[in-house]
């Protein structure tokens, strides 16, 4: 959580009122050279593409690469028939040299293994599409305020470690910002998007912005991420977005820009609740997720006494409520907390069958360099159901329109520290569902 010195724009950004460049000096931080003469594809990473049954394919070069950038995908690692374009962008910020690419891919398959490779680079990925609108089970998972490898205590080893496990249990993995840990240092991206790119060449990867993004205006983040936003561009659409997966429908914003009720990313939030909840006959679950929390009791006056409450709480809780967003995920508090079912800080119910309100989970415990947080306020708010601090990642499944399943893992033994199970009434809705057992 804590900002770089040298600029009054940090202590504002604290407050969400500054989103300015910083400069950090003494980094040269320049791509680290393959030793490949031919500058192979390095860092890749997947997301979804904002039409259905398209995927992006992001990865990074050095400077010298002049190639167009291609992707072969097929059904089967042997047969990579399927060939694919894409197109070359780059940022200088912070002295960062590279270049960067993404590559839509399409694939007319729902819920189908898919095989890929970038030119230039020997090894393929693989993944499984998108499952078709609608349907269940649905399995994730959620971490936040992970960052690169470190010797450093409480730093998230073990987390990426785990995180390439499973994968095909997992197909999406979403980050709630906080990531890599860059200190403005723009080499650290690219560190760890390669411990990353394990899990993440082979999953979704689902980001959003938290506050250690915000060097050089957010330039890091925006550059090397493709989220499907509502403008077609990217620079925007990375900061606040929704998409449908299965039978749940994800939305995402930024607490780090305003959250003014006239802000783009306010009315955007407002219009997408109001039709994801007009289609839960389709698409029954709505799960959000931002990077700062509405809702925490760590030892943390500011963020969980000032900020949660008065601002950001402020600025969406009527809508969580209003629209039954069922499952709220953040970050930056470097710990774990499970709120029950509550709204207004006032309306609480200590049962989840069924949940009337909102649940937020904190899974901030993911891991980085500045270590976990082990203290919480003396007195556990009354709407606090579980608080620890130990690295881990969450895992969460979504079993039918309105039942789901979530655990904390610790990332350390694979051991469920926590778990809960949560029922939402869909109000008598003849949902149409399609079941993948």
């Amino acid at each position: 959580k804590t900002m770089a010195p040298g600029s009054v724009c940090s202590m504002l950004l604290l407050l969400g009122l500054c989103a300015g460049p910083m400069s950090v000096a003494g980094f040269n931080p320049h791509i680290r050279p393959s030793g490949d003469p031919n500058c192979p594809p390095e860092q890749v990473h997947l997301s979804l593409g904002k039409a259905d049954g398209t995927s992006i394919v992001s990865f990074a070069t050095c400077q010298e690469f002049s190639r167009v950038p291609t992707v072969f995908v097929g059904e089967s690692p042997g047969q990579l028939d399927t060939k694919f374009s894409g197109t070359t962008h780059t940022y200088t910020d912070g002295g960062w040299e590279g270049k960067l690419h993404r590559v839509t891919i399409t694939h007319s398959k729902p819920n189908t293994l898919y095989y890929y490779r970038c030119e230039g680079l020997n090894s393929t990925f693989s993944f499984l599409s998108k499952p078709e609108l609608g349907s269940f089970p649905v399995h994730f998972r959620a971490v936040a305020d992970l960052g690169a490898d470190s010797t450093n205590p409480g730093a998230g080893n073990a987390t990426i470690s785990a995180l390439a496990e499973k994968i095909s249990d997992f197909p999406l993995l979403i980050h709630a910002g906080d990531i890599a840990y860059t200190k403005g240092d723009q080499y650290v991206w690219d560190d760890f998007f390669k411990e990353m790119q394990p899990a993440v060449a082979n999953s979704y990867y689902q980001v959003c912005v938290g506050n250690h993004e915000h060097y050089y205006n957010f330039s890091g983040y925006l550059n090397r991420f493709a989220m499907p936003g509502p403008s077609g561009d990217f620079s925007s659409d990375n900061l606040f977005g929704s998409y449908d997966y299965g039978g749940v429908h994800f939305v995402f914003f930024s607490t780090e820009h305003s959250l003014h009720a006239d802000s783009p990313q306010v009315k955007f939030l407002k219009s997408d609740l109001e039709k994801a909840s007009q289609n839960r006959k389709k698409v029954p679950w709505i799960i959000g997720y931002a990077h700062k929390p509405l809702y925490c009791s760590t030892d943390d006056y500011y963020d969980c006494r000032v900020g949660g409450p008065l601002r950001i709480a402020k600025a969406v809780e009527h809508l969580f409520q209003k629209y039954d967003v069922d499952l709220f995920l953040a970050g930056h508090l470097h710990n774990y907390e499970r709120s029950y079912p509550v709204y207004d800080r006032t309306h609480i119910s200590t049962s989840y069958n069924p949940a009337p309100h909102t649940t937020h989970i904190v899974v901030g415990m993911a891991g980085s360099d500045e270590g976990l947080t082990y203290s919480f306020e003396k007195e556990k708010p009354d709407w606090s159901a579980v608080r620890h601090a130990a690295l881990g990642f969450s895992e969460v499944h979504v079993l039918n329109a309105t039942h789901l399943h979530f655990e904390y893992v610790l990332a350390e033994n694979g051991t469920v520290f926590d778990s809960v199970d949560i029922v939402r009434e869909r109000n008598n809705l003849e949902v149409e569902i399609k079941y993948e057992l």
